[in-house]
């Protein structure tokens, strides 16, 4: 094999002589030496002159004189590289000369150089079948080079001409699968791992734990995917590994678009009823879409399924989270929102990437490589801006890693006695051992010379330096790691081993998952057999996880709830109403909400009416204010600032849902510095313990019924809420409004209320909270700040005996108060201490229930809903309240009063407005107007107008064979009905009609220039048009013949009559119209002069010249036929009139596009559009109708 690769090379070589081209590739090459004595980069050359004659002789001679070198004293290499592809990975060899030469343990007494010559990037190489590098190779071996380290890509011509000088060649990133062959290339080594090696790690992973079953998933790029499939299929032979199916997708560079989701979608639903175990090899973009179809789809919320991905990227510590946060890959992945559903979902994946640098003196490594890439012989460019952010790449270290495994190689050849020429004995050193990396670790060269590289296994793991939710990050758990002393099986596993026992994969579900379900995909490997045990089971944890999920949403709306700050208020959008001018204030305010409930009414409804002392009674020991149009009382918080806790937040948002007639309604809070308080709706009467303390007010068993009624509906809701109890209820909590409405308050927000700092006459007030309070809670040390129901119900005894007594919480009881507790706490002698009852006579069902209510045993004391039932007797007859009472008596009066007359009101309404309709179709609007305001409509001349006659030909023949009713309501009534919709839609004004004749007129009563002629002739030809159409009811076939006439000129408007007033036309005009219709024919228009030059100004209609026609009481005239219009024109004289006069109500280019405006919607705008001349033509006539209509309201606006 050997003698016939030297024949291939001469071969090659004599073409290229023979051919011319050999002293063209010689000058191509740049070969630098290390040991030059130039200091200083030179100027780049691609000449070189080492070589002077370039003929076979020449060739010859070279190869045959390898053999007088001397290698005493020196060891010279050759490196192949592409100085323009990653140039900072150059300086690897000189560093690595540098430290070979300095380490006495290498080379001892001899000095390793090199010869270093840049022959192009692997495109330039492959256009000229790589003669460069072989050329180059040749002139290294005539200057004494024993070793080449190189070339980059492609190396399969290289190493085989090296083969063939049993010359030992190292390379450190040609990943070309084919010189893994040692029957041909056994000269040849590589410190970069062939893409296929990965596929022994994923092997060894996956018979560690026993994932016997797998489908592999692969892109068609990159190009090494392939490689890794066929050497996964040939490990899994060897293993009994069962690959159940291969799916490929993508046929070019993946990007992250519908379509390839679609793609992922249909691999998952095709292949997981299949397998548990999925081999991912592809690009890290498509990973993510896999894992995000998986997820979509809950395959990875049990943690059945595992997905093992492999890739060529490197993990790197320093950037954790970018392996399942990679929107910078693809911008499209950042447009879709599910980064935290694929980091969850990436907790299934186990992610196999080449190890990461552990030498912890990595990075000043790759500082002295770049520093050596910029002196001779590299001399990469240095740029200041740029050069300190260039990473140097992998490459790097394994560049140096070759030069040091040669070394330590021929280190042992010489040792051994050698020659150091003897490719084959080098190799013998190098492979089926493992070498120390500069990277960090070890690594293991097999028997073809390949590394088999160190991966490292990644899993998602809890992270707390991650800022968020969710903190985890991919961090690394395992590596794999060849036996020191492997045999040469080139199917030897590595071994899988933990980083640290106590942190390994962190399988979903605490368990870790299996290659298949323990009764088969199928259910082959278990008989069925119902066990209603496991469905009842099933059934019951479906129902528990659609609860769960339904508590879940409802959690996470509480939360939102809890972090929005609807309940904060800021002071300075409040109105204090100071005390010293209680009563100016209370007057005006008083004033102002007897006038308007909306402006100052209570938050609950219903204005705040209260006599003026008692609210300045109140003032003096309540702040109050006023808060967007309502008075609301302050109560302050002796704190100078509060933390909002989660606590608090709760607080404050049950406290702002509670919504009771009988609870105080909750403004707000404000939370400023030194200005902590709690808004609520203020009460005008003041609190219970006030209006009990009146002995001026009686307060008979309704009033007490009312408010014992309002206490215990206000308790039953509070007891009932999130809040639970009170706490801290006693009358002076009792408040009521104005409709006497009792409002309890001051309950919850017990956290939001502790003191910081003590309230003035702290103990007075302490004290005389205690009044009320439960023994149980006076003898605790650490009572409840929320207090608890039974206690409640305690307090509530107390305030029915204060009501009940009207003499105090304690009636004639005439001891200090401190006393009062003290007996109550500890009963003297085993006597309970309690008010006196016997002279407060009352029901003996009050009595009872009261005593029951203070019983010293809290277990004894009814609930609130019993004892509201117990008292249901007090309400026996009454309202609720006791406004509802006073009111009740008075409604009855008043109802049918107030019905009666709303309902003459509306009779009277609806004759005004027919009144009005009847009197705007008699007389235009402003005539009308002006008549029912009174004032006198005097007659006006207008300069010039146009009016319309026309009449039907042969009329009085029709009505002769036809009946009157026929005549007055088949046809008439049908003609008149079809003109007045038409007209309508024009600027013009109906007159009269007599029989069969019909009278229009535009241009007055408002005047519209000299548009009327315009707005007449246009009107004309449309009826004309519609009367070609109208057919008569008793008469079918027959045809109505219109004859109309128009005249333009001077005429007197004005109303005649008072009882039956009407709008008449007076003046010459009004008689040459009327004969310009009876000297006209049936359908045509006959004009006079005068019009026809007004439309000949306006433009767009077309008239025919009759000649001069004998005119009744006229003599000759020259008249007119008008015959048509052009719609464009007419369109287009419209859009600037309708644009100057009707600015700022539409725009007229609106008309055009599909939305119609509010101004032009008009009741008969669909009879427009549904009429059977609705043709093609007249689509130019509707957008002029709905024109017209909006410079009518218009007109009638202004």
């Amino acid at each position: 094999m050997l003698s016939h690769s030297a024949c291939l090379l001469c071969l090659l070589l004599v073409l290229a002589s023979s051919c011319g081209l050999l002293q063209v590739l010689i000058c191509c090459a740049h070969i630098s030496s290390s040991e030059s004595p130039q200091r200083s980069c030179p100027k780049y050359s691609n000449a070189s002159n080492s070589v002077k004659n370039a003929d076979y002789s020449m060739l010859y001679r070279c190869l045959a004189s390898t053999g007088a070198h001397n290698f005493r004293d020196s060891v010279t290499l050759g490196f192949l590289g592409a100085y323009g592809h990653t140039p900072f990975d150059l300086g690897a060899l000189p560093l690595a000369v540098h430290n070979v030469n300095h380490n006495p343990h290498l080379l001892p007494g001899r000095r390793l150089r090199y010869l270093a010559a840049d022959i192009g990037t692997h495109q330039s190489r492959q256009s000229s079948l790589a003669t460069l590098a072989i050329r180059v190779m040749t002139e290294m071996r005539d200057n004494g080079t024993i070793a080449f380290i190189g070339p980059d890509d492609t190396c399969r011509s290289e190493a085989l001409v090296a083969a063939a000088w049993n010359l030992p060649m190292i390379s450190y990133k040609c990943a070309d699968i084919h010189v893994s062959d040692k029957r041909v290339y056994y000269t040849f080594a590589r410190t970069l791992p062939p893409s296929s090696k990965v596929s022994k790690s994923v092997v060894a992973l996956l018979l560690y734990f026993k994932w016997t079953k797998f489908i592999i998933v692969a892109g068609k790029r990159p190009a090494w995917g392939s490689e890794v499939q066929e050497a996964m299929k040939d490990l899994a032979s060897v293993y009994n590994l069962n690959i159940t199916d291969i799916f490929h997708f993508s046929e070019t560079d993946y990007v992250s678009t519908e379509q390839h989701i679609l793609e992922m979608e249909n691999i998952v639903t095709r292949t997981y009823q299949r397998t548990r175990v999925y081999v991912f090899v592809g690009e890290h973009i498509a990973l993510v879409d896999f894992v995000y179809c998986l997820q979509r789809l809950h395959l990875l919320d049990k943690g059945e399924y595992i997905i093992i991905s492999v890739d060529d990227e490197i993990y790197d510590p320093d950037h954790r989270l970018n392996i399942v946060q990679r929107e910078y890959l693809d911008p499209y992945l950042h447009n879709r929102n599910f980064s935290r559903k694929i980091i969850l979902g990436f907790r299934s994946v186990l992610k196999l990437t080449s190890s990461h640098p552990r030498n912890p003196k990595y990075k000043e490594l790759c500082e002295q490589i770049k520093n050596f890439s910029l002196r001779p012989p590299f001399c990469v460019p240095y740029h200041e801006k740029i050069y300190d952010s260039i990473s140097v790449p992998i490459d790097a270290a394994h560049l140096y890693d070759a030069v040091m495994i040669y070394a330590r190689a021929l280190t042992e050849v010489f040792q051994n006695g050698e020659d150091p020429r003897d490719g084959s004995a080098v190799l013998q050193k190098i492979r089926n051992r493992s070498y120390h990396s500069v990277q960090g670790f070890d690594v293991f060269i097999d028997g073809n010379g390949d590394a088999e590289g160190n991966y490292t296994v990644v899993a998602l793991l809890d992270d707390e330096s991650v800022n968020g939710s969710l903190r985890m990050s991919m961090q690394t758990v395992a590596y794999f790691q060849y036996t020191p002393n492997a045999s040469s099986n080139p199917h030897d596993l590595p071994e899988f081993k933990y980083f640290d026992d106590q942190r390994k994969i962190k399988w979903v579900g605490g368990v870790q998952p299996q290659a298949e379900p323990p009764c088969g995909f199928e259910g082959e490997k278990c008989i069925y057999r119902p066990d209603w045990r496991v469905i009842v089971t099933l059934s019951v944890l479906l129902s528990l996880l659609i609860v769960g999920s339904i508590f879940a949403f409802k959690h996470y709306r509480y939360e939102q709830k809890l972090a929005c700050l609807l309940w904060k208020i800021d002071m300075r959008d409040v109105t204090i109403i100071p005390t010293e001018t209680a009563e100016a204030t209370s007057k005006s305010m008083i004033q102002v909400c007897r006038h308007s409930v909306f402006r100052c009414g209570s938050p609950v409804g219903g204005s705040i009416i209260v006599d003026q002392p008692e609210l300045s009674h109140k003032r003096a020991y309540t702040r109050i204010g006023l808060y967007r149009g309502n008075i609301i009382a302050i109560k302050p918080v002796y704190k100078r600032s509060i933390d909002i806790t989660r606590n608090i937040r709760k607080e404050l948002k049950q406290i702002r849902e509670v919504r009771h007639e009988n609870l105080i309604p909750f403004i707000g809070a404000c939370v400023d510095h030194g200005n902590l308080c709690v808004l609520t709706a203020y009460c005008a009467r003041g609190s219970l313990e006030d209006v009990l303390a009146n002995k001026d007010l009686h307060l008979d068993n309704m009033f007490v019924s009312s408010l014992v009624s309002d206490i215990l509906k206000g308790m039953i809701y509070l007891h009932d809420s999130e809040i639970v109890s009170h706490g801290n209820f006693r009358s002076s909590n009792c408040l009521v409004d104005s409709r006497w409405v009792l409002q309890i308050s001051d309950f919850g927000l017990h956290e939001f209320k502790v003191a910081g700092q003590e309230e003035p006459d702290h103990e007075q007030k302490e004290l005389r909270r205690q009044l009320w309070r439960a023994p149980e809670l006076l003898r605790s040390p650490n009572p409840p700040p929320q207090g608890t129901q039974k206690g409640d119900i305690y307090s509530f005894a107390i305030v029915l005996y204060e009501i009940m007594g009207r003499a105090g919480p304690w009636g004639q009881i005439d001891i200090p108060h401190e006393e009062i507790v003290e007996r109550v706490c500890n009963p003297v002698e085993g006597r309970i201490f309690r008010p006196p009852t016997e002279c407060l006579g009352i029901a003996d069902y009050v009595l009872r229930c009261m005593k029951s209510c203070w019983d010293e045993d809290p277990e004894q004391r009814p609930d609130i809903r019993y004892v509201r039932m117990k008292l249901k007797e007090m309400q026996a007859g009454l309202k609720p309240n006791i406004f509802d009472n006073m009111l009740a008596i008075m409604e009855k009066y008043a109802y049918n009063l107030e019905g009666l007359v709303q309902e003459r009101t509306n009779q009277l309404m609806e004759e005004k407005k027919k009144t009005e309709a009847l009197l705007h179709r008699m007389l235009p609007k402003t005539v009308a107007e002006a008549l029912k305001r009174g004032d006198p409509v005097e007659a006006e001349s207008f300069d010039c107008v146009t009016i319309y006659f026309s009449d039907i030909v042969g009329f009085t023949e029709l009505s002769a064979v036809s009946t009157p009713l026929q005549v007055v309501v088949d046809l008439l009534n049908d003609l008149y009905t079809c003109c007045d919709s038409i007209i309508s839609n024009y600027d013009v004004y109906k007159v009269e009609t007599i029989g069969d004749a019909y009278m229009v007129v535009s241009g007055l009563p408002v005047r519209n220039g000299n548009r009327h002629a315009g707005e007449i002739a246009s009107m004309a030809l449309h009826l004309l048009k519609k009367i070609k159409r109208f057919e008569i009811r008793h008469r079918k076939g027959e045809q109505l013949r219109l004859r109309i006439g128009i005249h333009s000129g001077q005429c007197v408007a004005g109303v005649v009559g008072l009882k039956m007033p009407r709008y008449c036309l007076f003046g010459d005009t009004v008689n040459t119209a009327s004969r310009m219709e009876s000297s006209g024919e049936a359908f045509r228009i006959h004009i006079s002069e005068a019009t026809r030059k007004l439309l000949d100004h306006l433009g767009g209609y077309y008239c025919e010249e009759r000649g001069l026609t004998p005119i009744k009481g006229k003599g000759e005239m020259r008249t007119y036929w008008l015959v048509g219009e052009d719609p464009a024109r007419r369109i287009a004289r419209l859009r600037g009139q309708t644009m100057s006069s009707s600015t700022g109500i539409f725009n007229f280019d609106r008309l055009t596009g599909s939305e119609t405006p509010d101004l032009l919607r008009h009741p008969t705008s669909t009879n427009i559009l549904s009429n059977e001349d609705s043709s093609s033509d007249s689509k130019a006539e509707f957008w002029h109708q709905l024109r017209m209509r909006a410079f009518k309201a218009y007109s009638k606006k202004q």
